[in-house]
């Protein structure tokens, strides 16, 4: 499909140039907000939108275009434009960012009353303005749902054992109940796997954004028979021992 020839950006105004030590950060965010969307790229089971686009807007390097589309029909394109920085300047998580894209698609604003009111780029997809998503994570400083939690937990641990430094295998997860996850681990690729219970939420009810921390920490764990200090009751036909890990 060729472009037409506006430009996507409109008419706004240089902005002033950003520092390169804080292009290359905003960059970085833009990358692991990819990596994040990615994940949204396929049609959901059951239907429903999803990813069509992650777009770099060059003269507005803190902000990331995120087209949603129902897989079916390219005119069901609906754009948001996404802050990667919050109003201090902070980095905002990526995880924060896809469950308020997720907030919105599943709650869209009113339509609005006529052609001329809709803002569009250069391929004709309608825009929200970053200020929508900006308003909505000011108004809920936590909205990640279980999902995220989930996702954030095993993408965690995914990240320590790819990096080919631990003999350390990711085989699988279950998510346990509203609060917990069992992962399935193994500490080396001929053994049966263990049953890793983590926690999703923290102590207040709030869904987490990870594990990080236990995923740095459980090559160790397991290398130096340390789980056997975090034993849990509970049995399960999927691995050989489940351990404990939710007060992690």
């Amino acid at each position: 499909m060729t472009p037409p020839s506006p430009t996507p950006f409109g008419d706004d105004p240089q902005p002033a140039p950003v520092p390169p030590w804080r292009s290359e950060g905003l960059a970085r965010l833009q990358a692991t907000l990819v990596r994040a969307m990615l994940r949204c790229t396929t049609t959901p089971l059951g239907g429903g939108p999803v990813v069509r686009a992650v777009l770099p807007l060059p003269q507005q390097p803190d902000v990331v275009r995120v087209v949603v589309w129902d897989g079916v029909r390219l005119t069901t394109s609906q754009a948001y434009d996404v802050p990667l920085l919050d109003r201090g300047g902070h980095d905002i998580p990526a995880a924060r960012l896809v469950a308020a894209v997720r907030h919105l698609v599943r709650h869209p604003a009113p339509e609005r009353q006529t052609e001329a009111d809709l803002v569009r780029d250069a391929y004709g997809i309608p825009v929200m303005p970053s200020e929508t998503l900006r308003e909505f994570l000011d108004a809920h400083p936590t909205a990640l749902d279980i999902t995220d939690s989930l996702h954030a937990a095993a993408t965690a641990l995914t990240a320590v054992t790819d990096t080919g430094e631990q003999d350390l295998l990711l085989l699988g997860f279950l998510l346990l109940d509203s609060s917990r996850a069992r992962l399935y681990v193994t500490g080396n690729a001929q053994a049966a796997p263990y049953g890793i219970d983590v926690a999703l939420r923290d102590a207040h009810g709030v869904p987490r954004a990870g594990i990080t921390g236990l995923a740095a920490a459980l090559p160790g764990l397991i290398a130096e028979d340390q789980l056997r200090y975090n034993p849990s009751d509970q049995t399960d036909p999927y691995c050989s021992q489940v351990f404990d890990l939710t007060h992690w």
